[in-house]
C-alpha cells in the first residue's frame, strides 16, 4: 500500500510525472497507474462529494497548476481545499496540458515533414517541366533538319 501511495504521489505531487512516463520508468503498466489514480479519488484529499464543481477559466487553471506544482503532501491538500478543487481534477488538467504539448510537437513535426515533401515534389515537377520543354525544342530542331535533308535528297 505504501508503494501504491508513493506512485500516486509521483503522479500528482511536485515535479509530477505523466502516467506514461512513470510506467516507462517503473515497469508498472500505464493502465494500472491510471486505475490507482481513479481509485485514490475516494481519499479525502482526492475528492469531496460535498463541493459543487466550479467552472474554471484557462487563466485560473494555469495559475492553479503553477501553484500546485510547488506543493506536496499536506500543503497540496490544504491548497486544493482552499481552491475547492480535487486532486483528480488537477491531475486531469496536468495530463491534458502534457498531452497537448506532445500533440503540438507532433503536429509541428508533421508540418515540417509535409513541407519538405512538398518542396521535393515542386523541385521534381520543375525538373519534369524543364525536360519537357527541352524535348519539344529538340523535336522542333529535328523537324527542321528533316526538312533540310528531304530537300537535299530531292536535288
Amino acid at each position: 500500500m505504501a508503494f501504491k501511495q508513493k506512485m500516486i504521489e509521483k503522479l500528482t505531487g511536485r515535479d509530477a510525472l505523466s502516467a506514461r512516463e512513470l510506467a516507462r520508468r517503473t515497469g508498472i503498466s500505464q493502465e494500472t497507474l491510471s486505475r490507482w489514480i481513479r481509485d485514490a479519488r475516494s481519499l479525502p484529499m482526492m475528492a469531496s462529494g460535498r463541493r459543487k464543481q466550479k467552472e474554471w477559466s484557462i487563466d485560473e487553471k494555469i495559475r492553479v497548476l503553477a501553484e500546485a506544482r510547488r506543493l506536496t503532501g499536506e500543503g497540496l491538500t490544504a491548497f486544493l481545499e482552499r481552491e475547492g478543487l480535487v486532486l483528480a481534477e488537477l491531475e486531469h488538467w496536468r495530463l491534458a496540458l502534457d498531452e497537448e504539448g506532445r500533440s503540438s510537437k507532433a503536429t509541428t513535426k508533421r508540418i515540417r515533414k509535409l513541407e519538405r515533401e512538398l518542396a521535393r515534389k515542386e523541385k521534381a515537377l520543375a525538373e519534369a517541366a524543364a525536360l519537357l520543354m527541352l524535348k519539344k525544342k529538340v523535336e522542333h530542331l529535328w523537324e527542321g533538319e528533316d526538312d533540310d535533308t528531304d530537300e537535299e535528297n530531292e536535288k
